[in-house]
């Protein structure tokens, strides 16, 4: 009898440690760096081995275990293990990733190598179709993470709990789920709109009124900043409690900012600046002395691309005689820089929207993008399906602020009843009448400039959603040239087939929203929603607005990790 009771209680205390290993190795912490990925392929994926590696780096973080080195920007190509451990030694850091893709035809097959200081080796392999590279590149991720650290692999929902379409919780308390519950009845319907600071993070006013907004690492630290534009000028700041001014870009009084962008043009992981701006005609603007309103001519585009690397920046192109904005192209959704030249009767040149390219110190036009008529270059970005049920869809804003859906062959699909965007950077119309030369008798018409809009997969269930501003409004409804809003939310449109339903919201935001992007903007390793706002002038006037930036943590622990949250961080 003894024997029985000391032998099971052997066999408990056995079971004790065998359940305690799991949590004891993940207890343990490393911090890693990857090697740019050998791409053997046809030669317009070579882009690939450097962005590859970033998006590998941002999926392998796990807090607290598996961390990015201080400096991992230098790390070069390697070959071999023996490469890899001279490199590894070099950097610094714990682990090195390394690896190479082979890809033929629409096939891809991902080869990842890990190497330790100690010199242990491991490989994993991940295939898929060139589509899924990205959900690939995820996989391979968690499969690294689980061997070196123990990091429980997700399972399915249901029985993880995490966020699903139905009974869902939301990711902050301050964003409202699209759906009715027991636990959802309210006295009034306006009372779900009361907003409150307890997770929501709000920085101070900025004195001036801004036109957009950007976040991102942007001189090289690994530390995230924040880029504001106003009328006329950029402001870099650091998030720390507050905002923390770093510089500052003057652009010519003679021009107008329009819009407000970045990408990493270098393959470097450290993006570059793009700003948009018009020239001024005073004899042919509207002259209104606010900073986010005031039209311009439209065959006058200037933009620049702009270095903020180190901390100063440094133009890298100036003056570009053409529109600038950055797309994420399909099928790898890559950050693709795309241009369109004015035109002083229709804004934008009938020739269409390209693909723009660096070439030595000059930017040139190369591949024409196929877009509906009436898409410009500013207008449109694609929606990626999950490669089952939901396609690739192409979303556009037209001018009076309501969302188009086309099939990728450019076919309308939707148009929506709502309007959404409410952007007040605005160019005006030519008022000449062709071969009547310039009149005072026709009112010019204002185009405004669409707001971003970001896909995302924050509940991370394979289908994507379509961030969007939604202005409110009273006076808007009545009168199309009113841009005040006086409140606004950021709400997550799904595609069901037929049409938009929202997932979530934002409860309604005093101020009006300029601008939105998803990043970790004050570097404590959550995921943020991001808002630029102008707050509400009321009777003082225009010229008392200012700029402030509330932000949303969002809870993703119980995301499925098989799948990204976002293309990018914007």
């Amino acid at each position: 009898m003894h024997r029985l009771i000391g032998t099971a209680l052997v066999l408990c205390i056995t079971l004790l440690f065998a359940a305690q290993a799991p949590a004891a190795q993940a207890s343990q912490k490393g911090s890693y760096v990857v090697a740019p990925f050998t791409i053997n392929g046809p030669s317009e994926f070579g882009y690939l081995g450097k962005a590859i590696p970033s998006m590998l780096a941002s999926r392998l973080y796990w807090k607290g275990h598996f961390e990015p080195a201080s400096d991992a920007s230098g790390v070069g190509s390697v070959a071999g293990t023996d490469a890899a451990r001279r490199a590894l030694k070099a950097s610094g850091a714990d682990y090195l990733v390394w690896g190479d893709v082979n890809i033929a035809g629409q096939n891809a097959m991902i080869n990842a190598r890990v190497v330790d200081k100690a010199g242990k080796e491991w490989r994993r392999e991940a295939t898929s179709t060139v589509n899924d590279l990205i959900p690939s590149l995820q996989n391979v991720a968690d499969g690294i993470n689980a061997e070196l650290f123990g990091r429980p692999l997700a399972t399915s929902q249901a029985a993880s709990g995490s966020l699903s379409r139905t009974g869902a919780r939301p990711i902050n308390s301050e964003m409202i789920q699209n759906e009715t519950t027991q636990s959802q009845v309210y006295l009034n319907p306006q009372i779900r709109y009361q907003g409150r600071d307890g997770d929501r993070l709000r920085t101070q006013r900025m004195p001036f009124a801004s036109r957009a907004m950007i976040t991102g690492d942007f001189d090289g630290d690994g530390k995230n900043e924040v880029v504001i534009m106003s009328k006329n000028d950029l402001y870099v700041y650091r998030w720390a409690d507050m905002l923390q001014p770093l510089a500052e870009y003057r652009l010519p009084r003679s021009q107008i900012t329009l819009a407000l962008n970045s990408i990493d043009l270098d393959r470097d992981r450290v993006p570059e600046i793009v700003v948009t701006s018009v020239g001024i005609d005073s004899d042919r603007t509207t002259s209104k002395d606010s900073a986010s309103m005031l039209y311009t001519e439209s065959d006058k585009p200037y933009s620049y691309v702009l270095s903020f690397k180190g901390g100063k920046f440094r133009e890298i192109a100036s003056r570009l005689p053409f529109y600038l904005n950055v797309v994420k192209m399909p099928p790898l959704y890559a950050p693709t820089l795309v241009g369109q030249r004015g035109d002083k009767n229709v804004i934008f040149s009938r020739a269409g929207v390209y693909e723009v390219m660096r070439q030595g110190g000059d930017f040139v036009f190369t591949n024409r993008i196929a877009l509906p008529k009436s898409v410009n270059v500013f207008n449109f970005m694609w929606l990626p399906g999950n490669g089952r049920n939901d396609p690739e869809l192409m979303i556009s804003l037209n001018k009076h602020d309501k969302i188009r859906v086309f099939d990728k062959n450019g076919k309308e699909l939707y148009t929506s009843a709502e309007v959404y965007s409410g952007s007040q950077c605005g160019i005006e119309e030519s008022v000449d009448l062709p071969g009547l030369g310039s009149t005072d008798i026709i009112t010019p018409g204002i185009y405004y400039l669409p707001m971003r809009m970001i896909a995302a997969d924050l509940d991370q269930n394979g289908q994507w959603e379509l961030l969007v501003n939604h202005p409110v409004s009273v006076a808007a409804q009545f009168f199309s040239s009113y841009r005040e809003y006086p409140e606004g939310e950021i709400q997550a449109l799904t595609w069901d087939g037929v049409g938009t339903s929202m997932l979530w919201k934002t409860r309604r935001i005093k101020g009006t929203v300029v601008d939105f992007s998803l990043c970790d903007v004050n570097n404590d390793g959550v995921l943020d929603l991001v808002v630029c706002l102008n707050t509400s002038a009321g009777t003082l006037g225009v010229n008392a607005r200012k700029t402030t930036l509330v932000a949303y943590p969002l809870n993703l622990d119980q995301a499925d990790p098989n799948t990204p949250p976002v293309i990018e961080n914007r």
